[in-house]
């Protein structure tokens, strides 16, 4: 997710690292404000169930996904 970034520098970002996921926008920073990011990036782990399982600030350890994955499949 993009945060309080225009549609310009995302688009830039998203063709300079060849990203093909959907890309959010919180324009405002309200959506942000309301899961308490405090760093870019931030990474959280949704359950199929749709709760947040963990989350981590700032660049993911290796294995971090594999861990979680594991647990669900």
């Amino acid at each position: 997710m993009s945060v309080q970034e225009g549609d310009a520098e995302v688009a830039a970002f998203v063709a300079r690292h060849g990203l093909s996921y959907p890309f959010l926008m919180d324009r405002t920073g309200a959506v942000s404000a309301s899961y308490r990011v405090t760093t870019t990036p931030t990474t959280y782990f949704i359950s199929p169930e749709g709760e947040i399982v963990d989350s981590v600030a700032g660049v993911v350890p290796s294995g971090w996904l594999d861990g979680l994955i594991n647990d669900y499949i």
